[in-house]
């Protein structure tokens, strides 16, 4: 009796140590699934901002092309309208052309029936309406003539030496110059007076020298 109570003794020892109590898991076999899937509501907030973006970016898109479509025809309109006012500027100026290219052609064929002076005096007031017309237009001359040279508005071509003349001013203007609505069309040909180098001699003193030194026979 004493060994079979000793051998169930035994027997219950083994049956704890080889079944440990395993421990309470809380939240049940729920909670555990639920671990394991991952959750699908960020990849849907992820997909409706992409979305969301998309639109936004078609939408400039077609501001875009709307803006430059109407740049474009703004463009064209602004060519077209600047084409006009040439043409109609132009139109202007031939037609107040035309009469003094009538009078040029009246002075060429009664040319040779008519005197010289007749003939000169024609052309004199030919010249006169030519320049009213482009005076009218805006035309304006230059003629700087003992005044003092300016590189904006003079061309010097030569350069002379005279005492009587301030060096630097316009001496002799060789073609005129012209401005058109106050912008240079073309700067006048002129010639400017320079300091001599040194003082010149008499004529005397000069025939004086160059005798100097010769021997009397």
């Amino acid at each position: 009796m004493h060994e079979r109570a000793m051998r169930e003794d035994d027997e219950k020892s083994d049956n704890l140590i080889s079944e440990p109590e395993s421990p309470a898991v809380e939240g049940g076999a729920d909670e555990l699934e639920g671990e394991g899937k991952p959750s699908e509501e960020p990849e849907a907030t992820v997909l409706e901002e992409m979305d969301r973006l998309r639109e936004e970016v078609d939408h400039v898109k077609e501001l875009y092309l709307r803006k430059l479509a109407e740049f474009d025809n703004f463009r064209k309109r602004v060519d077209r309208e600047r084409e006009e006012m040439r043409l109609t500027a132009g139109a202007d100026m031939v037609r107040e052309l035309v009469p003094v290219l009538d009078n040029f052609e009246r002075a060429l064929q009664h040319a040779d029936a008519s005197g010289f002076s007749s003939f000169k005096e024609g052309i004199k007031l030919i010249a006169k309406q030519l320049w009213d017309v482009l005076s009218r237009q805006g035309l304006e001359a230059l003629n700087p003539l003992n005044e003092k040279f300016n590189p904006e508005f003079h061309e010097a071509v030569q350069r002379v030496e005279a005492l009587e003349h301030a060096p630097g001013s316009v001496v002799d203007v060789i073609a005129k110059g012209y401005t058109f609505g106050g912008r240079l069309v073309r700067p006048a040909i002129v010639t400017v007076a320079v300091a001599p180098e040194g003082p010149r001699k008499p004529p005397a003193a000069e025939e004086t020298d160059n005798g100097e030194g010769e021997e009397l026979e």
